[in-house]
């Protein structure tokens, strides 16, 4: 039988950013670096006879031994783990199939923090074609959906012209994330969203990034319970003013009402963590802008598009402001570059009005389709339809 040192690598399935977006801080496994022994490694090597071509060398059990180690050492350091991990993928190619994955979706997770996404993309693909051949059965059923969501993040935050595949491996990473096994496709991949909000929330945009806005809204609205369920009112109010947003842009109005209420829920939303309420505050105006753009399309609703670009101005105006009060105390988040794929990647402070007078910050920066781009410039410049 496999034994249960197996899952080792599970345990230790993302990086640190990726894994506090999966589960609280405070339930994650506590694992001491110290325990990761020569013996433990030797553990988790055990696999029947007839499974590995070649028994490993105490050499190559040493190097992968380094190599986890160096990647998972605080601080880490990911330049020479990346070269440690590539070093024993070369001397385990006659080892289990399942192990094999495991070190090139490591070392994906590796690129990642290294920045280097389009490596990341090619290891968790690897990693995918291993699991999913002979002998991949034998993996911890985890590790699938994890290259899955990783390679998912890697696309998104490379490339937006293959939004739609990104899309894809979300879509699969949660159906494979169920806990239980349900009769449809649908009811597998809404269980594994409720244990992962922020990835739901990543499906969802890249739905809307490849075009696909009914179902980026459907999908937006489903993160947005999911918050909601685990008491994340504030990531749950972003949500849902995304799937407003993606509605509008499907329906090119808001008559059901869908954004407008989903506004309307940003009020009151409080928080410990200053830079969320500003993303709050900035994705409210952006929902406000978003609106006035459909409003403005509709001669009889021009007056509450000019109430609500108002508003939206008043409201990132005073976002501004106080960002810039807050510089000057010293205040705000000091820190390094890092990929974007996540709903805390979302533009706070120094979102402004102005902004939104700029086809290429609307294109690059929010994302926003053509049509709902052309929308925002006539309001923008009064311009009669």
């Amino acid at each position: 039988s496999k034994p249960a040192s197996r899952c080792w690598s599970y345990q230790h399935n993302l990086i640190p950013t990726q894994l506090e977006q999966v589960i609280p801080l405070s339930s994650q496994p506590k694992i001491q670096l110290n325990d990761i022994s020569l013996a433990f490694i030797r553990e988790w090597l055990l696999v029947e006879p007839a499974e590995a071509t070649v028994t490993p060398t105490e050499k190559n059990i040493d190097l992968l031994q380094e190599a986890m180690s160096t990647f998972y050492n605080q601080p880490p350091n990911y330049a020479k783990a990346e070269k440690l991990l590539t070093q024993t993928i070369e001397v385990w190619k006659d080892q289990p199939v399942d192990e094999l994955a495991a070190l090139y979706r490591i070392r994906a997770d590796c690129f990642m923090a290294l920045q280097q996404p389009s490596q990341a993309k090619d290891d968790y693909s690897r990693t995918i074609e291993l699991l999913k051949g002979p002998g991949g059965d034998q993996a911890d059923p985890n590790e699938l959906p994890i290259a899955y969501l990783g390679r998912a993040r890697a696309i998104r935050s490379s490339s937006n012209s293959a939004a739609d595949q990104a899309a894809k491996d979300y879509q699969m990473s949660l159906r494979l994330s169920s806990r239980e096994e349900w009769d449809t496709d649908r009811e597998n991949e809404e269980d594994g969203a409720a244990s992962n909000p922020y990835a739901t929330w990543e499906w969802g945009t890249s739905l809307r990034n490849a075009g696909n806005f009914r179902e980026a809204a459907s999908i937006h609205e489903m993160a947005g319970k999911f918050f909601e369920s685990i008491g994340d009112r504030a990531r749950s109010v972003i949500s849902q003013i995304d799937a407003g947003i993606d509605l509008a842009i499907a329906t090119g109005n808001d008559d059901d009402g869908v954004l407008a209420k989903a506004i309307e829920r940003s009020k009151g939303v409080e928080s410990r963590d200053v830079a969320l309420l500003q993303r709050v505050i900035a994705k409210e105006g952006e929902g406000r802008m978003a609106l006035a753009s459909v409003l403005w399309s509709n001669p009889s609703t021009r007056p509450d598009a000019e109430n609500q670009l108002g508003e939206a101005c008043l409201r990132l105006d005073q976002l501004e402001a106080d960002s810039i009060i807050r510089a000057q105390r010293g205040e705000g988040r000091i820190g390094g570059q890092s990929l974007k794929f996540s709903i805390d990647d979302q533009p706070g402070a120094g979102l402004s009005c102005s902004r939104f007078k700029n086809q290429k910050f609307l294109s690059d920066t929010m994302k926003w389709p053509v049509s709902l781009q052309s929308k925002m410039l006539k309001l923008e410049n009064l311009e009669n339809q």
